[in-house]
């Protein structure tokens, strides 16, 4: 650094001042240096460490985000590949009815595959019956009625003259809260049509006898006419006035029973249908809340409606066929103490009750009962719609197990993809992003893509030779015979959907069993042979055997019995004795017990089934889907690495107490350092002073010689 060669020392303070770990002091010069400075670059130097391990912590978090993606990925495949192995996805169905307006069909999962002919000679119809038409006694229109209000005779008066401001005077008049402005260019006509452009609710006329005539809008009793404050006169001169106001009506479902039938008609009771009792109280209970109860029964068997246009009640069953509607006592235990269903002439032996017809119908020659016209046949519904025949045909949905395939393809690609893309990815030094080249050849990710790769040509020699590896179902790594260096390094694997539906169509359980199985049967394992003293011997899969294993020696088949039961030989009613073969099997030990000891020329040989779902017989997708949930399951492999308590996490944990103590160690030598400078200050300062002072003595001399 360059010192300044002037004779005077020069010193500053300002209070502005910045550093690696924040603005703690004065900035100052002394003796021509820039001490902020040389501090700032000497902490800057020493802080070297803090950023290079701050990088290294960016590269960890960009892994862990890497990885974090990739999980996603591989967990997305992971369901993709369970899915696969479920026997609901092989056991969807589809089923096509030739002629629609007779039969329709819905084939439900397991339905039993096939073609139907189905012949309906007669469709089922619905039992029913219904009501008199409901009419008011007191002649009331039952369709309901409007309030009205008539006024007095305008006979004489010119109904388009303006009015004279004697009777009728400039103002306003309220209609059922709504003002009508009077002024004196109305007449009478263009005052009945602002009333009823009001808003009021009321439309207003006059008749051809002269009289004013105001209707409510709406039908029932619940539409008011009121007539309010009036300073026109108007409502006076036309006799407008309460006392002419005829009230509306409800419609007839909608009035009580007590005002409908008149007081005791209808008595506070009970009515039953199909032995459901229902509650009726005539003075709180219309049509309507009666036809709303009958619908809200789950008991009842029948639906409700009213005619609005008939005014009857009618009643259906809620299934086709012979069906019953019993009401009130023409069924034991029921009743009709309220007399409701005898006053709306609600009767089954009323000419307006009809029976309901069961439906003739023959599915494949044989003949069937539908049930409300819909038949349920070895699993598959066939709803009937029409007289006629229609074949209906049964058949696997394959096209639903294609799709499954292609998605588990599409998850399948995209996980190599992500692995891929970030182990071959190499680090660029003039990238900012600290994510590039992060897991450039990880062995974890490696790894996993070939342990994925290796399933693509995976073989299971449980299976049948025709149906022993992906590619003989048409999933395979590229076309056959063509080598293509891109498609071999994107470990795509690719469909050929025709090769999979003609072996779905051929032999669906042994591309169930390819993709999902999880049993292995064993034939004739051989167990053993005699030795003159052993009884017990093990089962190689013993501990994973589903049911019983069956048990030879010599290809004698022995009987399974519990250990506490097992005896050498029976013996019958005459008291003779002959042996017997049995033997004991331990599920959790895997071993099997004999009755008696074999000699060494006895061979014994085993028959069974065993659980393979986490073995090497299983399907290839219960295999990876196994692999991928140990990869991406809470605590599994990945989580070893990116997890709380994972090798990264630990690594950034690490590096930040390391940060965390370089910092205070920085922060103390940035202070000590200031204290050194300012101790230096103070020492030019003192020598500033004493220069200052030879020179004035200096001076003072030489005056005083002269």
């Amino acid at each position: 650094m360059a010192v300044s060669s002037t004779s005077s020392t020069s010193l500053t303070l300002s209070t502005t001042t910045s550093s690696a770990l924040g603005s703690t002091h004065l900035n100052s010069t002394v003796g021509g240096l820039d001490i902020d400075a040389l501090v700032s670059a000497t902490i800057a130097a020493k802080s070297l460490p803090i950023t290079l391990m701050q990088n290294k912590n960016a590269v960890l978090q960009a892994k862990i985000n890497d990885y974090t993606t990739i999980k996603t990925a591989l967990k997305t495949l992971q369901y993709a590949a369970k899915d696969l192995t479920y026997e609901s996805a092989f056991s969807g169905r589809t089923a096509t009815s030739s002629k629609e307006e007779v039969v329709t069909a819905s084939a439900t999962s397991g339905g039993t595959t096939g073609s139907y002919t189905i012949e309906v000679k007669k469709l089922a119809t619905i039992t029913s019956n219904a009501s008199l038409a409901i009419a008011a006694t007191d002649g009331a229109d039952s369709d309901g009625t409007k309030a009205t209000l008539t006024g007095s005779d305008l006979t004489g008066t010119d109904l388009n003259a303006e009015i004279d401001g004697t009777t009728i005077k400039a103002g306003s008049f309220y209609i059922n809260g709504k003002s009508i402005a009077v002024t004196t260019t109305d007449t009478i006509n263009t005052i009945a049509n602002k009333i009823t452009a009001s808003g009021a609710g009321v439309k207003a006329t006059v008749g051809t006898d002269g009289k004013i005539i105001l209707e409510q809008k709406t039908v029932g009793a619940s539409g008011k006419i009121t007539l309010g404050e009036d300073t026109t006169g108007f409502l006076t001169a036309t006799g407008l006035t309460a006392s002419t106001l005829v009230a509306g009506k409800d419609a007839v479902q909608k009035r009580t029973l007590d005002d409908v039938y008149g007081a005791g008609a209808v008595a506070k009771g009970y009515f039953s249908i199909n032995g459901t009792f229902f509650a009726v109280d005539p003075s709180t209970d219309t049509v309507e809340s009666i036809v709303k109860k009958i619908n809200a029964s789950t008991t009842a068997g029948v639906s409700a409606f009213f005619d609005s246009t008939t005014h009857q009640i009618s009643l259906t069953s809620k299934t086709a066929g012979d069906e019953k509607i019993v009401l009130g006592t023409d069924g034991s235990g029921g009743t009709d103490s309220s007399n409701f269903l005898a006053t709306v002439g609600l009767l089954n032996g009323s000419a307006r009750a009809v029976d309901g017809k069961v439906a003739e119908v023959t599915v494949n020659g044989v003949t069937v009962t539908p049930v409300d016209n819909k038949i349920t046949f070895q699993g598959n519904t066939f709803n009937l719609v029409g007289t006629g025949t229609s074949t209906v045909t049964v058949s696997d949905d394959i096209d639903a197990m294609v799709t499954k395939v292609q998605n588990f393809i599409t998850a399948y690609n995209a996980a190599m993809d992500s692995i891929i893309s970030k182990v071959t990815e190499k680090s660029d030094s003039s990238s900012t992003d600290a994510s590039v080249g992060d897991l450039f050849g990880d062995s974890t990710l490696r790894g996993i893509e070939q342990a994925m790769r290796d399933y693509s040509s995976k073989v299971l020699s449980s299976q049948a030779s025709t149906m022993q590896q992906l590619s003989q179902v048409g999933i395979t790594t590229g076309k056959a015979g063509v080598y293509d260096l891109a498609q071999i390094q994107s470990g795509h694997l690719e469909l050929d959907a025709t090769k999979l539906r003609a072996a779905l169509a051929s032999d669906p359980k042994a591309v169930q069993s390819l993709f999902g199985n999880t049993t292995v049967s064993v034939d004739s394992e051989e167990v053993g042979t005699g030795n003159g003293s052993d009884k017990t011997f093990t089962l190689k899969y013993g501990t994973d055997i589903i049911g019983d294993p069956v048990i030879k020696v010599n290809g004698v088949s022995y009987t399974l019995v519990k250990a506490a039961d097992m005896k050498d030989y029976a013996t019958s009613p005459n008291g003779t004795q002959t042996n017997v073969h049995q033997f004991s099997f331990d599920s959790t030990t895997g071993k099997i017990t004999l009755n008696t000891v074999l000699t060494s020329s006895d061979e014994i040989t085993a028959d069974y089934d065993y659980d393979a779902s986490s073995g090497s017989g299983a399907g290839i997708f219960v295999q990876m889907g196994s692999l991928l949930t140990s990869y991406t399951q809470y605590g599994g492999m990945i989580d070893a690495i990116i997890g709380d308590k994972g090798n990264l996490a630990k690594g950034i944990a690490y590096n930040n107490e390391r940060i965390t103590d370089m910092k205070y160690r920085l922060s103390q030598e940035q202070a000590t350092l200031y204290t050194k400078y300012h101790n230096m200050q103070t020492t030019l300062q003192g020598l500033q002073s004493q220069g200052s002072y030879i020179t004035a003595l200096l001076a003072s001399l030489t005056k005083s010689s002269s």
